[in-house]
């Protein structure tokens, strides 16, 4: 019996709803926390500059604070925790990072100084590598591989929910009572529905969802580095996805306070600008992406990786559109191509990234592409950028972050080209994994 790697003539659709009331379930769930984990990552960045005033920073502070605040401790616990998920229990794993990082938001509440501040999202980044990899891995279980690009397709809605919650939260709760009182209202319902997902989320045996038996025991660390170091697919996605995280992140972190310096608008104009186009246009990107990756995918394989590339290239143009426009309008016709286009590749390729190692590798292979991957994007596109406008804003003015945010359409062209080339060794990387 040959593996199932995606490759059928059923609607994935068909496919999807015909899975086990379990299964939907979880992912349900873990959609939820994702959202969740999303909103505290990101609220931060509708108020970059209400903190700023508050505590007199500059643009490359706020940079360090949103970007390697949260990914330093992040990067160096993805990797490890995700070993664990690979032979523990990805369920506990999960709870208890979601526990961590929705106090530490709502610690950051009652910061007092940059320093506490700081402190706060080192600890958001700590329990936040406790959630993608195993969720991800999770979810490779409860969805076989002709349904795993849909399931991680709807897994992505969590950025999606989360910047839409985050956008709203920040910006209407900070124009009325404060940026202190948003971390607090982002924080808490995380622990309520840590208690509900320990509670009513089964862990799935690894493997189950294969058609084949298939290896699921743990190979040694650095068995498992070199096997996904052979992989080219892997390897050219991991690469494209640090350019295409680049575009989310820096040019995400730096998207209100370009609305606010550039069009003059306040935190809750903010928060609804961008809440709702992120909503919008992302519920629809990434849920059009996903199932087309899996539908086109019956045609040839190479199409899962094909809807990723072309959806990151055409997130390009809007970033030009939204930072060179002149009128509020252009700039949102642009943010909405952004938000449709560059959230699409996500869930394809973290899918895809699941069938070209062993079962055994699943939660690790995740945690490096995110680890490297919000390294660069996470943690350097924002500072860079805030680096670029404290250096050029006596040459530029105002208009400054117009030219640090346009460096994301770059990024997300070559991340887009380097998809297309990975596309070409999937099949027989399939074929290796599952050997």
């Amino acid at each position: 019996m040959q593996v199932d790697d995606g490759v059928n003539n059923e609607s994935p659709a068909s496919r999807f709803t015909a899975l086990s009331p379990t299964a939907i379930y979880g992912l349900v769930m873990l959609t939820v926390i994702y959202s969740l984990n999303f909103l505290d990552r990101t609220v931060i960045t509708i108020l970059i500059d209400p903190i700023k005033q508050t505590y007199h920073l500059s643009d490359a502070v706020m940079g360090f604070i949103s970007g390697f605040g949260f990914v330093i401790l992040y990067s160096i616990l993805a990797a490890p925790v995700a070993r664990w998920a690979d032979r523990g229990n990805r369920r506990t794993i999960i709870t208890w990072g979601l526990v961590i990082w929705s106090g530490m938001t709502a610690l950051a509440g009652v910061a007092q100084n940059a320093v506490q501040l700081t402190l706060s999202r080192f600890g958001v980044g700590i329990g936040e590598a406790a959630g993608t990899a195993p969720s991800a891995s999770m979810i490779s279980d409860f969805f076989p591989g002709t349904t795993r690009s849909t399931a991680m397709a709807v897994y992505q809605l969590g950025p999606v929910i989360g910047g839409f919650l985050g956008a709203f939260v920040g910006g209407w709760v900070n124009q009325y009572y404060g940026w202190h009182d948003a971390f607090l209202v982002s924080g808490i319902p995380g622990l309520a529905v840590a208690i509900l997902f320990r509670l009513t989320v089964r862990e799935p045996k690894r493997g189950v969802s294969e058609k084949k038996k298939v290896d699921t025991g743990q190979q040694k660390f650095w068995e498992t580095c070199g096997f996904m170091w052979r992989q080219k697919c892997y390897m050219l996605i991991l690469i494209g996805f640090c350019f295409t995280t680049f575009t989310q992140f820096g040019f995400g972190t730096w998207a209100a306070p370009f609305l606010g310096r550039i069009h003059h608008l306040n935190t809750a104009q903010i928060g609804t600008y961008i809440g709702t186009v992120r909503a919008g246009a992302g519920l629809v990107g990434t849920l059009v992406g996903g199932y087309l990756s899996d539908r086109l995918a019956a045609r040839d394989i190479r199409w899962k990786i094909y809807v990723s590339a072309i959806c990151s290239i055409l997130a390009m143009p809007g970033v030009l559109l939204f930072s060179f426009g002149h009128s509020l309008l252009t700039c949102i016709v642009g943010f909405t191509i952004v938000s449709m286009m560059s959230p699409v590749h996500v869930g394809p390729i973290v899918a895809i990234s699941h069938s070209v190692v062993k079962v055994g590798m699943r939660a690790f292979s995740t945690s490096v592409i995110y680890l490297i991957s919000e390294l660069l994007g996470l943690g350097l596109g924002p500072y860079l950028m805030g680096v670029f406008n404290d250096r050029y804003k006596a040459h530029f003015g105002v208009d400054v972050i117009r030219y640090s945010t346009s460096t994301a359409a770059f990024a997300t062209l070559v991340g887009g080209i380097l998809f297309i080339a990975a596309a070409q060794f999937l099949q027989r990387d399939i074929n290796r994994a599952m050997a």
